[in-house]
């Protein structure tokens, strides 16, 4: 046995085992924390996030934060769009994204097999979705921002502006907090950049 099954079969250990060892796996954190929205939330999204950098900055000391921002629902949800799992899926699926039906989240040790979700990955960067009965429920990205090399980029890119364009959907991500518009290639390459 290499060095490398038996690092693997330690983390195993500690971090518990993944059914399908192609699946995929997010921190409990990151649920819809970079979303996709309809663009009827725009201008609602722009005051949400100058909401939260103020409270940012207000409720900050050298150690961290001494308060949590509540966001509320959205004005209008992916639910409400009624977008069907079977035309997502064909338009993420033309992109040439591996899709993956085992999608799992959790913390440290703990990870649950998530119900009702998929994920479309090319290399780290992953879209996930959650439905009930065949309609988008939850539409988000995870490890887009991180991305070095130009050509990961130019593809996670090119999927962005597809997917703004075809569904008409705009991007907020609550860490930073900004929203892009995905009709604008130049907000999505600053957004990749972090440049925003």
């Amino acid at each position: 046995m290499n060095i490398f099954n038996i690092l693997a079969q330690k983390l195993k250990k500690f971090y518990g085992t993944i059914a399908d060892e192609n699946g995929v796996y997010f921190h409990e954190d990151f649920f819809n924390q970079v979303e996709f929205l309809p663009r009827e939330n725009l201008f609602y999204l722009k005051k949400e996030n100058e909401k939260i950098e103020s409270f940012a900055e207000e409720n900050f000391d050298s150690n961290g934060f001494t308060d949590i921002y509540l966001r509320n629902e959205n004005p209008v949800t992916i639910a409400n769009k009624k977008f069907s799992v079977d035309k997502l899926d064909k338009l993420l699926l033309s992109l040439h994204l591996k899709k993956n039906i085992e999608v799992y989240e959790g913390y440290a040790s703990t990870k649950q097999k998530c119900k009702n979700t998929f994920a479309y990955s090319y290399k780290s960067a992953d879209i996930i979705i959650t439905f009930k009965d065949n309609v988008v429920h939850d539409f988000w990205i995870n490890g887009f921002r991180f991305c070095k090399d130009i050509e990961t980029k130019s593809k996670l890119k090119s999927v962005l502006f597809i997917i703004g364009n075809e569904m008409d959907l705009i991007l907020n991500d609550w860490d930073l907090p900004a929203v892009i518009d995905l009709k604008n290639e130049n907000e999505i390459q600053k957004y990749l950049n972090e440049e925003l």
